[in-house]
């Protein structure tokens, strides 16, 4: 199955593998991975960027400079077909700032941008992240601090790229709105080829809508062309970084791209056993259900058919995913994490394809699954770039979001989660 031939014109939902994963994608068969996974299948099919898997293709992916760099392991990263697939470079700020990357932030940011131009086709600048303020051993003091660091890398990176082909996004951080608000009014006048949202503001659509439509009012939105929000897979964000992005390719450039990453799949899946299961509707909006898998062995029918459906689950039985039998051992070894994570990420990207079909079908008056309010925003994000009541369309989106805000996803499974 390829995701790609069905998502249409939706923004571009990026799943965040980590080093396991991408070196596993890599991986040669051995007899031991043989026995443990279903006939034919191989840890190369585990390589959801690859047209030739025999799972699923989806050719996009966020993958942070915390796990590639210094990393000499084949992983499906290094290993891409550069000309159809995706790779979206992370900067690892926040690992480098909280200790998990062994670097000093001026050889760290030389690395990063190495490698990003090495094996990525867009990168986001090294940043250092107003989360920092709240872990005590990034040494990082104040606001002032996180902005004026970064800032720095910017223009580092500006100064020190060499690749024509890489394009390099900004990162815009903040705790609230008027951190947030700052931050963007100085790194606007520092421009790359696009945005990175990250910080505690980066779900409020509403807020960064307005802060776009001033950008354009001022001309600094001239050389946008990918803007990339930070660390989340809800769906109901899904449908509106999907509106925005035609808003802004319907009245500003068709060549803009909106996209968004989590390692829900991943780190979350690995770590806790939590995966995502289909999509559900609330009173404004839609959410990921999960189910939560058995921690210990003999807790479930090893022999039971997998309960949930993808690719990979269709060909498995429980045991298949969770060989453990001892009830005080762990269920799942290795092999069987990976493919919880292909299965979690098979399942994330179904529910978001369907929100994003289950919207274009409301617009149109076909279906009344979409609660009003969802469907009222995106209607509300295209008028807020159309020109004439701009105004007007922000006034009212911010109410309505204000009303039903999206929560902040902390997802503690990924350490460069900014």
């Amino acid at each position: 199955m390829n995701f790609a031939k069905l998502w249409a014109d939706y923004a571009l939902y990026l799943p965040a593998p980590n080093q396991a994963y991408a070196r596993f994608a890599a991986e040669v068969v051995t007899t031991n991975i043989a026995a443990r996974l279903p006939t034919g299948v191989k840890p190369r099919d585990f390589d959801f960027l690859s047209a030739g898997s025999k799972l699923f293709c989806w050719p996009n992916a966020l993958y942070s400079a915390a796990f590639a760099v210094g990393d000499n392991r084949p992983d499906m990263i290094g290993g891409r077909a550069r000309s159809t697939s995706f790779v979206l470079g992370d900067s690892g700020g926040f690992s480098l700032i909280s200790g998990a990357v062994k670097f000093s932030q001026v050889s760290f940011r030389k690395e990063v941008l190495l490698w990003q131009e090495q094996c990525c086709d867009v990168g986001i600048v090294l940043d250092v992240p107003t989360r920092s303020l709240d872990v005590p051993q990034s040494g990082v003091a104040s606001f002032d601090e996180c902005l004026n660091r970064t800032k720095d890398n910017l223009k580092f990176a500006k100064e020190h790229r060499t690749s024509a082909s890489l394009r390099l996004l900004s990162v815009y951080q903040g705790r609230n709105h008027k951190e947030a608000k700052r931050w963007c009014d100085e790194i606007s006048d520092l421009p790359l080829e696009g945005l990175a949202i990250a910080g505690h503001t980066r779900l409020e659509m509403w807020f960064w809508a307005k802060q776009f439509v001033d950008m354009l009012d001022a001309g600094k939105f001239d050389h946008v062309t990918h803007i990339h929000f930070l660390g989340t897979s809800q769906p109901s964000f899904a449908v509106l970084a999907t509106a925005l992005q035609r808003a802004l390719r319907k009245y500003v450039r068709a060549n803009i791209t909106i996209s968004f990453d989590s390692s829900l799949g991943f780190a979350i899946a690995q770590r806790n056993g939590q995966i995502t299961t289909g999509l559900a509707t609330t009173d404004s909006g839609f959410r990921l259900t999960n189910h939560t898998l058995p921690a210990r062995g003999g807790e479930f029918s090893p022999a039971a058919p997998f309960p949930y459906r993808s690719p990979l689950a269709d060909l498995c039985s429980n045991g298949d995913f969770m060989p453990g039998t001892d009830p005080a051992k762990a269920a799942a070894d290795a092999v069987g994490n990976m493919m919880i994570s292909n299965h979690a990420v098979y399942s994330e990207l179904s529910a978001i394809l369907q929100a994003n079909r289950l919207v274009d079908m409301a617009q149109q008056g076909k279906n009344a699954v979409v609660p009003y309010s969802l469907q009222r925003c995106v209607h509300l994000l295209d008028e807020a770039f159309a020109g004439t009541a701009s105004g007007k369309a922000l006034t009212s989106l911010r109410k309505i979001m204000k009303r039903g805000p999206l929560e902040n996803e902390d997802e503690l499974g990924r350490a460069d989660a900014e």
